[in-house]
């Protein structure tokens, strides 16, 4: 008999912001998809884009990335955000639409597989007894910049088509899948590249626990940014 699935999920906001203000967003908990989408900071209302897309395919279980289930969570978001009373800038904010990179995975228990996709640097870690099996859209610390590919809000943008990173692979019981936002991901790449193992077992669930666990691995180098995870035993 197979495990089914479970997940901890864990955010942190950027140091110096309110929670608030943390623009990631993650859908874990039991069931055969989980996923992970950090919102561009630089746009408009990116922590509701955000929500959309991870509920979407997490819970709703659609194609995010299929032109018409996309188009429709655009229009979603504009009924969200487009609200009366807005002052000018706000609604100026809201012409240039929102943005968000993601990562969710879809996991066959019967047959003991996943697929993945992802856009941007929100990334996905297979790992095995602390090792990595594989990793994406990024696997390699040196890859993370200030641009990412993103999906956005524009109706009819399929600019993130170009960025599109799929994987497939078996896994064993006691695996993980590990959706990480990109400062996480980047410090969990960096580890490995320096040849430590890496054990998701110490980064911990409880809000507390990882808040602390958060100031510690930024004192040892991690970005400073909204830090979210979502940890999947298989």
């Amino acid at each position: 008999m197979t495990n089914a699935p479970a997940a901890r999920l864990a955010t942190r906001h950027k140091e110096g912001r309110d929670q608030d203000e943390n623009d990631d967003r993650a859908v874990g908990g039991t069931g055969s998809r989980f996923a992970l989408a950090d919102g561009a900071s630089t746009t408009a209302r990116a922590e509701e884009w955000a929500e959309l897309l991870v509920a979407a395919y997490a819970i709703d279980g659609v194609d995010i990335l299929e032109l018409g289930v996309l188009d429709e969570l655009r229009s979603h978001w504009r009924e969200r955000v487009e609200t009366a009373g807005l002052p000018w800038y706000a609604r100026e904010k809201l012409r240039l639409g929102g943005a968000a990179t993601f990562v969710g995975v879809d996991i066959d228990v019967a047959h003991q597989r996943y697929r993945a996709i992802g856009i941007g640097d929100a990334c996905l870690l297979h790992l095995r007894d602390g090792e990595l099996i594989a990793a994406g859209p990024l696997d390699d610390p040196r890859q993370f910049g200030r641009t990412p590919a993103l999906i956005t809000t524009h109706a009819g943008d399929v600019s993130h088509r170009a960025a599109l990173w799929e994987h497939g692979d078996d896994y064993t019981d006691g695996d993980h899948l590990v959706l990480a936002s990109d400062g996480l991901a980047k410090y969990l790449l960096e580890l490995h590249r320096g040849g430590a193992r890496i054990d998701v077992a110490t980064i911990p669930g409880d809000d507390d626990e990882f808040r602390t666990w958060v100031a510690h691995a930024r004192r040892a180098g991690m970005d400073n940014d909204d830090t979210t995870i979502c940890a999947v035993r298989l």
